[in-house]
């Protein structure tokens, strides 16, 4: 008898995990959107560093890396604030995008 009543106690207790176990496929096609504007977000700002760094290697660098000459420089941040710019836009309307699909409840 008291075994009997370990399996039902352990029963009841694992039912409401296993019930929320699977995600829906809202849920999976929502996370689909956010990851898709992420690593997208995340391409542009790695090509904003290879071009700033470029754009930096045409003048002196000082021990910090940065170029000596202040336009080359102030041009090599420019590309970077911009690349971020454009990649903070991304994610955020992959998480707009994402968002619209959770409350319309279809993938």
């Amino acid at each position: 008898m008291r075994y009997y009543r370990s399996i039902a106690l352990a029963a009841a207790l694992t039912l409401p995990l296993s019930l929320g176990c699977e995600p829906a496929a809202v849920d999976n096609a929502a996370d689909a959107v956010r990851e898709q504007s992420q690593q997208e977000a995340e391409d542009v700002r790695d090509a904003s560093q290879i071009e700033a760094e470029q754009v930096r290697s045409t003048s002196e660098k000082d021990i910090f890396g940065q170029a000596e000459n202040d336009a080359v420089e102030a041009t090599a941040d420019a590309i970077e604030d911009q690349g971020e710019r454009k990649a903070d836009a991304i994610e955020d309307a992959g998480e707009r995008e994402a968002d619209a699909i959770e409350d319309a409840g279809t993938p």
